[in-house]
């Protein structure tokens, strides 16, 4: 089925994956079949979320909860229409978003020690979600990009930010090389915030059963101060 929709989410995966999410008509899909690689998103000049795009997409056949908005897609017939701005763009986004993590995906199964949290696979009604936040940090720590957040219930910490734009600034950008935790602090750190969540296909981390684990795929400020990770 031929349809238009607002691309939500462009995040890096376990190389070379990339995975891609997008708003329609109230609904949030995911291109999952087949799964998106690099270099596809360069292909077509960059794909970001704001982005407007036509795509031939059916729900999967068989859906593995929290991951029940994988469909199936043709690449053929992809298309970019036009971009919305950020800030046009975060007011869509607010209109659906939930006030805290637990409204959106449940009670976390797991709490690890840094602040972050799993959730059990084969359960949930959703694997993406936005979320208002209170605060946002972004920190670096051998060469590892964390946000931390505040909804109104919880204080998330150690939450890996897996924006796939940022991902690429920190391999490709020299201002980046020279400091990337300065850039990621101007353009993604405030409060009267919205980010956008996923929880990652279940893998085994530290020590604990293989679970979802809660990722950040986007930071939007209000207002939006985004400029050199665009």
């Amino acid at each position: 089925m031929l349809l238009e929709a607002v691309v939500t989410d462009v995040t890096r995966m376990q190389r070379p994956n990339v995975c891609i999410a997008a708003a329609h008509q109230g609904r949030t899909i995911r291109l999952h079949n087949p799964q998106p690689k690099d270099p596809w998103p360069k292909s077509i000049g960059g794909l970001v979320p704001g982005d407007v795009v036509s795509v031939d997409w059916l729900p999967a056949q068989t859906l593995q909860p929290p991951h029940t908005e994988d469909g199936k897609w043709v690449p053929t017939t992809f298309s970019k229409r036009h971009r919305l701005s950020e800030d046009v763009l975060t007011d869509q986004l607010s209109a659906d978003a939930f006030d805290c993590v637990e409204d959106a995906f449940g009670t976390p199964w797991i709490r690890g020690t840094g602040g972050n949290a799993a959730f059990r696979p084969g359960e949930g009604t959703r694997s993406l979600a936005t979320i208002r936040v209170l605060a946002v940090k972004v920190d670096v720590s051998f060469g590892k990009i964390r946000v931390t957040f505040e909804d109104t219930k919880s204080r998330w910490a150690a939450v890996p930010f897996q924006d796939l734009v940022v991902k690429q600034h920190q391999q490709e950008c020299q201002t980046c090389a020279l400091n990337l935790a300065q850039a990621l602090k101007r353009e993604f750190e405030g409060a009267h915030a919205i980010v956008r969540v996923g929880l990652a296909r279940q893998f085994q981390a530290g020590g604990h059963p293989s679970a979802c684990w809660m990722q950040v795929n986007h930071v939007f400020l209000m207002p939006a101060k985004r400029k050199h990770f665009a």
